[in-house]
Order: C-alpha cells, then structure tokens, then sequence
C-alpha cells in the first residue's frame, strides 16, 4: 500500500484549511481594545463615561472590599450594614476569597460601587460560575438568592448555575455578594470573567446559546454511541471503542460544564453531584483517550506502562466517587498536571508515528494541535488575556468529527489491506500447492527414470557375466522402445489437451482455483481414463493420481454422494 493514502495525502489544501481555522480562533482575540475599560478603584466601579449602546459589555477588574467571615445579616436575619467592619481587598476578575485566605470553607461578603450616569440602558451582572451559594443585597434590598447561604454546611445549597440579574436602574449601587462555601477548595467567590452587560444585548446574544450547546453534547454524545456500536461490528478494531468512551465522558462533562446544560433536564440536580461527574469526565477522558492513542500505533509503550498511565484516571474516579465533594476537589491540582502530562505524552507519541511515517498520522497531529490551540484560546479568555467568545464546545465538536472520519478511513484502509494479504495468500498458496505438484511429477519421473536405471544395471551385469538370455542388441532395442513410447505419450497427452481445450476452459470459468495438473485430471477423468492410465501418462504413481483426485472433490467442494467423474462428464 502506497503511504500517499496518508490522511495528509488529502494535502495541502486541508492543512491551510487548519491553518485558517487557527487563525480565526487568536486573531479577534488579539485586536487592540479600548484601553480606557472602567476597572474597581477603591472599591469602586465608575461607569460613568461608559456608553453601553456603542460598548455593550465591561468586564469586572481590578479591587473590590472584602470581609472574611462577616455578613451584614444579624441573626434575626435582618439586614444591618454596621455588622461589616473588618475590610480587606480582593482582586478581579477570579474573585475567589483563596487568594487571601488558607482555609476553603467559611463565609463572607464581596462588596463594590457602581457609579452610572446614562439610565437610558437597562444593564445587569452576569457571573458565569459560582463556587459558593450567594445572596445579593443591593442599596440595603435582597435582589436575588443563589442557593441557599449558611454558615453551617448541612444546612447550605450551593447552585451551580451562572448568577445572573438586572442591576437598579439609579446612579449609585452599593452592591454586595454575601456567599457560603463548604463544598470546593477554592473557597467562596465568583470564577471566570464576570461582566455587567447591556440587558438587551445579553439577552440577544445568549437566546440560542442553550440550544447551541445542547445540540454539540448532543452529537458528541451521539458519536460516541456510534462508535462503540462500529466496535461491536468490528471488535478487531479497539480504537472505536476508547474514542466512543472518549465522546461519552466529554459529552458528560460537556452537559454538567459551562452554562451547566443540566439544569435544563434536571433543575433540582445538586451541585456535589455536578462537581462528581465533572470530575468523572475529566478523569475518564483523559484515560480514553490515552488508550485510543495507544490503540492506533500501538508497540512504543510497554504494556506496564500503559496499564499505569490507565490506573490514575481510574484511581481519581473511585477517589471522587468516594469522598465527599470538598475532598474530591483536592484531586483536580494533580490531574490537571496529569492532564497536561498526557497532552505532551499524546504530541510525543504521535510525533514518533509521524516520523515512523505511519499512515494518518500526519493528520491526527494537525487534528491535535488545532484543538489544543483552542483549548488555549478558552483558557486565554478565561484569564482575559484575550477578548473571545468560549470556544471549547466547538473545538470539541471540531477534534471529534475529525477524529471519527479518520477513524472510518483507518478502519476501511485497513480492510483493503487485510483482503489484499488474504487476495495475496491465497494466490501464494496456489503457488504452493503448483510447486508441490511439480516436485511430486518430478519424483515421479525421477522414480520411473531410476527403475529404468536399475533395469539396464542388470541387463548390463547379465552381459558382463555371459548371460545368453540378454544381449547388447536387445538392451538397444529396448531403451528405443522406452524412448519411442514416451514420446508417443507426450504426443498423445498433446493432442488430448488440444482436443479438449474448451472444456478446459468452461471448468476453469466454473472453478477458477484449478491448477493446470488439476485441469489434466479432469480432461483424462472426462475421457474415462483409469488411475493406471492417468498414472502413466503424467509419468507418475496410481498413488500420486488418488491424492490428486482427492484433492479436486476438494477444491470443487463436491460432496461425497456425487460421483467426481459424472460431475466432470457434465460440464
């Protein structure tokens, strides 16, 4: 098989396509920006020169108060703003309070001003990840509860969920975030880019992001379904299997993510046990798609270490299954340095295959690194280094389509290798089986040949002893009348081949597997010749001639009950 069926093969064209893409995903990330973006000064958040109709977003940046353990609710739950006395600063946009203190569990309350001056657009704050249950107070009022706060663990209920509401339409806004957390070990606080959007703009541009989302798990997940059903089709191809469990653990995670597509179907569903199965599919992933590597070019690990690069991914599964939702967090720091570790093990491993020039393996090298640079453009944005749209559930879709094309084009290619060896096997047992006719005649040959030998010994010791019953005269006579018969048997085998060559021919259409000793048989079967005739016209033993017959009924795939004879007197 010519190496030009490579995927890459398909050439250059594809890999400019690639190359496009790469280059839309950093490059509307990478324009310049407005640099005179409103930050958090001292706690305070001037919109005042910010014209929401020609800017219709602004990320939270910069410093904002903070109070460790401090609510402004007393415990007859009214609210008293005195109760905050001990400030500190806290930075944005990754507001979680473990940048200040040890401890992940606790309370307290996130506080900062906004200072408006346009009331003409409606805005509100958007914050797309929560690690806590929170309760929005603005200029003294409750706004909205996110969750359930508490500072006893059994009694708060963190939601998942982005926290999402319309700010008041005056001047100034005291808003402050009282949150809870005993669940993640990064503490309280708000992950990701939080924005104070246009409201009409927010609402636009987020009507189809649900269904969008939900139609990309989807298809992952459909996929992924497709593939492990192709496995039980074709078991001898295990890579089906790894890549549809690929697809079905980053579909799992891919529903319980992001705008946590769950609460769609579940509204009720916990956020310990979206946290587990975030996990789960991190973990799961990262193990599949290890052993789908692996699968396709397999030979340059050991199996051991194979096994042990499988066995943490499942270690971290029964770890977060086991231990409460808190402890499981611990676990993401090590498999995140896992999962990078398995990045840079998947590059090295199809680096190997590339220069190996294994088919395809160009082409799972462009695959990789597309997605990985959108992988790195979705974790850019999250640290707003760039300003993008979350591209991760496209490149996703992008790494999965592409891989399962490929896969299909494996699987087919290496079907036409496996029938061209088997096309290939048969002829060279054809070959074989030709070859070993031909030694089996000249064995033949050779025999008779030494039984004439050994005829013309004896006559030539009885003339060397005087013996009156031979003579020189008869010896010559003899060897002509064997000479003169062969060839008369030559000339007869001759003339019956030419006579029966259309025969030979509507046999061989029937059953194109004969050899030319076969179809010599047959002729002579079809003339009623006996194996002793037969024997000696090939210059060969009844013996060889049985085998022979033998080995037709084979090769016709008659049955016992038919007779070989008539069957060949029939065509």
């Amino acid at each position: 098989m010519e190496r030009s069926v490579s995927l890459i093969s398909f050439g250059k064209h594809q890999l400019w396509i690639y190359v496009i893409v790469v280059l839309s995903v950093f490059f509307p990330g990478c324009t310049p920006k407005n640099q005179d973006v409103p930050t958090i000064k001292k706690g305070i958040l001037d919109l005042s020169g910010w014209d929401f109709s020609q800017n219709p977003e602004v990320s939270l940046r910069g410093e904002s108060f903070f109070y460790w353990k401090q609510w402004p609710i007393d415990e007859n739950n009214n609210f008293v703003p005195g109760l905050l006395k001990s400030v500190d600063t806290i930075n944005w946009p990754t507001a979680l309070w473990i940048q200040k203190i040890d401890e992940g569990r606790g309370y307290g309350t996130f506080r900062f001003l906004v200072k408006r001056t346009d009331m003409q657009n409606s805005v509100m704050l958007t914050l797309p990840r929560c690690f806590a249950a929170a309760q929005v107070w603005i200029n003294d009022s409750k706004v909205i509860s996110h969750g359930q706060i508490s500072k006893n663990p059994d009694n708060e209920r963190i939601d998942g969920r982005p926290l999402r509401f319309e700010l008041p339409n005056e001047q100034i806004l005291d808003v402050m975030l009282l949150v809870s957390n005993h669940k993640h070990r990064k503490g309280g606080g708000f992950a990701l880019r939080s924005r104070i959007q246009e409201t009409k703009y927010f609402i636009n541009k987020n009507k189809t992001k649900p269904l969008i989302e939900g139609i990309i798990t989807f298809l992952i997940l459909l996929f992924g379904v497709y593939q492990i059903l192709n496995f039980f089709s074709f078991p001898k191809y295990p890579y089906f299997l790894y890549f549809g469990l690929f697809c079905l653990f980053g579909a799992s995670r891919q529903l319980f993510v992001g705008e946590a597509l769950i609460y769609h179907f579940i509204p009720e569903i916990s956020f310990e046990v979206i946290q587990k199965i975030r996990y789960i599919g991190y973990y799961g992933a990262l193990g599949s798609v290890m052993m789908y590597h692996f699968s396709l070019f397999p030979g340059y690990f050991s199996l051991k270490f194979i096994r042990f690069c499988v066995i943490i991914p499942v270690l971290g599964i029964l770890y977060v299954i086991i231990t409460p939702v808190f402890y499981a967090t611990y676990s993401a720091l090590l498999f995140q340095i896992f999962g990078f570790y398995v990045v840079l093990l998947g590059f090295y491993h199809i680096i190997l295959a590339v220069r190996h020039k294994k088919p395809y393996a160009k082409g799972i090298l462009i695959s990789m690194i597309v997605t990985g640079c959108i992988l790195v453009n979705d974790l850019l944005n999250a640290m707003l280094v760039i300003q993008t749209e979350y591209l991760i559930n496209y490149g996703l879709l992008l790494y999965v389509g592409f891989q399962i094309i490929l896969n299909n084009r494996i699987q087919l290619q290496t079907e036409k290798q496996l029938v061209k060896l088997s096309t290939d096997i048969e002829e060279l047992s054809d070959r074989i089986t030709e070859k070993e006719e031909e030694v089996s005649e000249l064995r033949s040959e050779t025999f008779q040949q030494l039984k004439s030998k050994e005829k013309l010994v004896e006559n030539l010791k009885k003339v060397a002893s005087n013996d009156e019953s031979i003579s020189i005269q008869n010896l010559i006579a003899g060897l002509k009348s064997e000479l003169l018969e062969d060839s008369q048997l030559t000339l007869i085998k001759n003339d019956i081949e030419t006579l029966n060559y259309e025969f030979a021919q509507r046999i061989k259409k029937i059953h194109p597997n004969l050899t030319k000793t076969d179809l010599e048989i047959c002729i002579y079967l079809r003339m009623s010749l006996g194996r002793k005739e037969i024997a000696r016209l090939r210059f060969t033993s009844i013996e060889a001639v049985k085998k022979s017959r033998s080995r037709l009924r084979k090769k016709m795939n008659l049955s016992k009950d038919i007779n070989l004879e008539e069957y060949i007197k029939s065509i």
